[in-house]
């Protein structure tokens, strides 16, 4: 007899869920995920949009204006917007900006840029093909606007910078730096230059403002570039576990922000009983699993709390990677500014005697190596993974399963 637990799997690909079995001997404990509704009505959609948090409505802003650009999350975010930006392209239309005059950028930052399948995903076949949609470029068509008051030098998208009317579309989603995507976010590093990339994540990187599912100093400085740049119109979604809308918030940067954060955490938040330590945990990266450039993300609920894996258990990163090792022009290639082996990361200090075991089927080992120290177990195959893992913690251990890399723990 065997024990399933289904997780959500291969964000924008097939399959949409893993089944994950186990041995009766096996005490799982599954960390599941609160059902929430969905917005789907374009109706509310619009109303939200006319009753913004800070600001003006969307329509009167756009009056008087010739052109807008419209900033959207990336595909290594799941965040579905073409509910969203239909509603916005139409408003947009009300106060006298055609669809001529109305450009999309992707908010790639440092990512691969994004292919047509990519976009028809994301926004929707019929947002692709009524306006013009391109990617960011890190490397070209930038202006510099000075420093932030941390010193980061300010590169941005020129496009955006020249726009009439700037307007976001981003997922509220935990962000280690940041501590939660979205907002002011969708500027920096959504739409900067390499350079300031750079300055942003090394501030970071010396313990500026880390802080996961929270303000940090590096989310103030983030939002003290953005009222240098510019964002007039900030829309922030909060997602559900399969990318649609549960909540929308839009308006200021700051201020609608903020809410969303309210209701996500209201979602996500997570209550670990006391006192307890499990011999194994499973992390999945989902719903940034495209990749295994961010498998490391799997482990947002462990580092938040080490201890619920005891201290000679293992912890297990579960990655789709449907994309393969990924790409990330800043921190993930050879060569690259940041770019790092999590071996010598401070992040690999909080395994101590645990063991550090990645569950991939969609790479290899070069890529695992490439991010992770050889000490890392990499397996492909679950019914091998867990015959290890009984070599180590023995044949009936206790187990917890995060289905998720967007559950925090609630403090």
């Amino acid at each position: 007899m065997v024990q399933t637990f289904s997780i959500p799997w291969a964000s924008w690909y097939e399959p949409k869920e893993l089944k994950l079995e186990f041995p009766d001997s096996w005490d799982v404990h599954f960390f599941n995920l609160k059902e929430v509704p969905v917005i789907n009505d374009k109706k509310e959609i619009e109303k939200i949009l006319d009753n913004p948090f800070g600001t003006s409505s969307l329509y009167r802003l756009a009056q008087g204006k010739k052109n807008a650009v419209i900033v959207v999350d990336d595909i290594s975010r799941h965040t579905r917007t073409e509910k969203v930006l239909y509603v916005i392209i139409n408003k947009l239309n009300e106060a006298g900006i055609n669809d001529d005059n109305i450009k999309l950028i992707a908010a790639v930052g440092a990512h691969r840029p994004m292919m047509r399948d990519d976009f028809v995903k994301k926004i929707g076949l019929s947002i692709l093909e009524r306006i013009n949609v391109e990617n960011h470029h890190p490397f070209l068509n930038l202006v510099h606007l000075g420093e932030s008051k941390l010193g980061t030098p300010i590169h941005v998208n020129k496009t955006y910078y020249n726009a009439d009317l700037k307007i976001t579309v981003g997922g509220v989603i935990p962000h280690v730096l940041a501590g939660f995507g979205g907002g002011a976010k969708m500027v920096l590093p959504g739409i900067c230059g390499l350079k300031t990339l750079e300055a942003n994540h090394r501030a970071g990187m010396r313990g500026i403002g880390i802080g996961l599912g929270r303000v940090t100093e590096l989310r103030k400085d983030i939002e003290d570039v953005c009222s240098l740049v510019g964002l007039d119109f900030s829309v922030n979604i909060v997602p559900t576990i399969k990318g649609d809308i549960a909540g929308l918030f839009a308006g200021h940067y700051v201020d609608a922000h903020r809410k969303a954060i309210e209701l996500f955490k209201s979602i996500y938040e997570f209550k670990i009983p006391p006192n307890i330590k499990f011999d194994v945990g499973f992390f999945n990266s989902y719903p940034e699993d495209t990749e295994l450039s961010q498998s490391i993300k799997a482990l947002n609920a462990y580092l938040s709390n080490p201890k619920i894996v005891r201290n000679k258990g293992a912890v297990v990163m579960l990655s789709a990677s449907t994309e393969g090792r990924g790409y990330h022009s800043l921190s993930a290639e050879t060569g690259a500014p940041l770019y790092q082996n999590y071996g010598n990361h401070i992040i690999w200090k909080t395994f101590g005697k645990r063991t550090a075991i990645i569950f991939s089927p969609n790479v290899s080992k070069a890529d695992v190596y490439h991010f992770f120290p050889k000490s890392i177990i990499f397996e492909n195959n679950f019914k091998l993974l867990l015959n290890k893992l009984e070599e180590i913690v023995g044949k009936s251990p206790s187990a917890c399963i995060f289905p998720c890399s967007i559950q925090i723990p609630k403090k």
